[in-house]
């Protein structure tokens, strides 16, 4: 009942959302089209092999049988907290409880914002995706009867992801975790092995997608910024020493300047330069390190026009030798980078102000901040054809409408959860530190949530310091749920405080 009400509470929200038509949203949906016309993500261009085939494949098979987005978000979401919940009766046998968490989930604000829900946007099933994840880790770790299936599902969920997004590196730590966890519980080799199991589905899966890349583009990567000759190179330039960088600039129009002047194979004048700089920077004329890293393969691109991966792969590798080169003649000086080409060095302003923004990141999502849905004109009329998505629309930066329909009830959930997230949330950290000897099957979970929470606001947080505007539900979905889940753990745990006191 509670599932049937929850889809019923948004069916009737846009079949889906596009703020600020941009170059991802346009991307997924190319290449969706591609692969409604029997092709593979379109042809070879700057940004497809850039983002992760899933999302693409998803809106394929949603348009191809004519299904509606938000419909199909939504029940795919109700799935996913029905497998949580599934999962989550491994150790919580107390039915009323069950259903409570279910309701909890089901309706959290978040689950039909305007910037998750109602984007046609890759994050718009990363909240499906985590429930997923973390039901699976339930599974794998307090299941009576070691199953295969449980491994198998754990790898398939890690899959999911990876090939979704490619910033998922915060469940390295849950894999290590859950590996050395079972290793000391069970101290058996079948045990050691079917750990490994979701490590080598996870491997098998990026490369798989790779063989596939390799036979339409004639690259062997799931994703350019991750395993590429690209990537390589884009590292070498961020470690090329330049006075002129600013802060959140990691690669200047004088370091692109300096390539110009003394790289061959780079291929794009100081002119070229200008002319892209007029038309992609900010009013500062600047690209700032959250766009640096799309805007210089747009750049590129459009002086080599690549047909193809190879191609592409060529280019870069020829231009890597030569920045090499120039490395060991001391044209270029060479400072440190991090290891992650979409991490910016941080500056020691940047340094000073983390903690105060992961301070204000905590707050923005316990309190439930732009946590708005969206109202589309009710005269828009939309059918299946790719043109068609283009709709006139207000600009939720500047106008930012509750739903007309039920703008009291989407109101008022959000202040209960507001109001309970911050009294909850306070008296279950209160119950985690009361119990943090404990090392029973919640305290573990909490310990996995908290290594989740913890590395994906840290995450987004370091991001918004050193790159760009990332403090948003676009990026903070996960947090949502996960700070859900961890007051949901520990209040019930509270009735084994109240028994004892």
């Amino acid at each position: 009942l509670l599932c049937v009400l929850r889809f019923l509470f948004t069916y009737k929200l846009p079949s889906f959302y596009l703020s600020n038509m941009n170059y991802d949203d346009l991307l997924m949906v190319d290449q969706s089209s591609s692969l409604l016309h029997g092709e593979y993500l379109g042809e070879f261009a700057y940004k497809t092999l850039i983002k992760g085939p899933l999302f693409p494949m998803l809106l394929f098979v949603i348009r191809i049988y004519k299904f509606s987005y938000s419909s199909i978000f939504t029940l795919l979401y109700i799935g996913s907290c029905i497998y949580f919940m599934c999962s989550l009766k491994h150790i919580i046998k107390n039915k009323k409880f069950l259903v409570i968490a279910l309701a909890f989930l089901l309706f959290n604000p978040a689950t039909f914002s305007q910037d998750l829900f109602q984007r046609l946007y890759r994050n718009s099933i990363s909240m499906t995706e985590f429930l997923f994840f973390f039901g699976s880790v339930i599974r794998v770790l307090f299941s009576k009867n070691i199953k295969a299936r449980n491994y198998l599902l754990f790898g398939l969920s890690l899959s999911l992801m990876f090939l979704t997004r490619e910033d998922n590196l915060w469940t390295y730590p849950v894999i290590a975790f859950i590996i050395i966890y079972n290793i000391i519980k069970y101290k058996k080799i079948r045990i050691i092995l079917l750990n490994l199991t979701p490590v080598m589905i996870l491997i098998i899966s990026l490369n798989l997608i790779s063989i596939v890349n390799y036979k339409h583009y004639g690259i062997y990567t799931y994703n350019e910024i991750q395993k590429s000759e690209f990537h390589n190179t884009y590292k070498k330039i961020l470690q090329i020493k330049d006075d002129e960088k600013k802060e959140q600039i990691s690669i200047p129009k004088s370091t692109l300047y300096k390539l110009a002047e003394n790289c061959k194979s780079f291929n794009v004048s100081k002119n070229t330069i200008d002319f892209y700089y007029k038309m992609l920077a900010d009013e500062t004329g600047e690209i700032y390190n959250g766009n640096m890293i799309w805007y210089f393969r747009y750049i590129v691109y459009g002086k080599n026009e690549f047909k193809t991966g190879q191609e592409s792969e060529n280019y870069y590798k020829k231009l890597g030798e030569e920045i090499d080169e120039l490395f060991e003649k001391k044209v270029f000086e060479k400072e440190f980078t991090m290891p992650s080409i979409s991490l910016s060095v941080p500056t020691k302003k940047d340094l000073f102000e983390l903690p105060k923004e992961l301070l204000n990141a905590f707050i923005y999502t316990a309190t439930y901040k732009d946590i708005k849905t969206f109202s589309l004109y009710p005269s828009i009329k939309y059918d299946n054809s790719v043109n068609s998505y283009y709709f006139k629309y207000a600009d939720y930066h500047h106008t930012v409408d509750i739903v007309k329909k039920n703008k009291f009830i989407y109101e008022f959930i959000r202040i209960i959860y507001y109001s309970l997230t911050i009294v909850l949330g306070i008296l279950s950290l209160f119950l985690y530190f009361k119990n943090i000897k404990k090392f029973d099957s919640i305290n573990i979970l909490n310990h996995v949530l908290l290594i989740c929470y913890l590395l994906i606001i840290g995450g987004v947080t370091y991001t918004h310091v050193t790159s760009f505007h990332a403090i948003r539900p676009l990026y903070l979905g996960n947090i949502y749920i996960i700070q859900t889940i961890f007051i949901l753990l520990n209040i019930y745990r509270m009735k084994d405080y109240l028994k004892k006191n």
